[in-house]
């Protein structure tokens, strides 16, 4: 009976760290010019600005982190057009 327990507690552990190193995909909120990004290989926090776009109001966030990690894809360049919706960032999660 001890080993089974210890053999399940095992397997939920792998289990739980595989599905907190997972990338994570940001998009875009806003449409317009991208006026600032991250860098690959930044580490971020949760809540941190990944991508900001020009608009009437000035600069403002387009993507933000959920999730600490590091930053694997950077899909828009400074200067660039970014839709709503697109993919702009992905993330590897620690």
């Amino acid at each position: 009976m001890k080993r089974v327990v210890l053999v399940l507690a095992a397997l939920g552990i792998l289990s739980v760290s595989s599905v907190m190193a997972a990338p994570v995909s940001y998009q875009s909120v806003l449409t317009g010019k991208v006026a600032s990004t991250v860098s690959v290989g930044t580490s971020v926090t949760e809540g941190q600005t990944l991508v900001t776009v020009e608009t009437l109001a000035g600069p403002m966030a387009a993507a933000k982190s959920t999730v600490t990690g590091t930053v694997t894809a950077v899909n828009v360049t400074v200067g660039s057009d970014v839709s709503r919706d697109q993919i702009v960032v992905t993330v590897e999660s620690k």
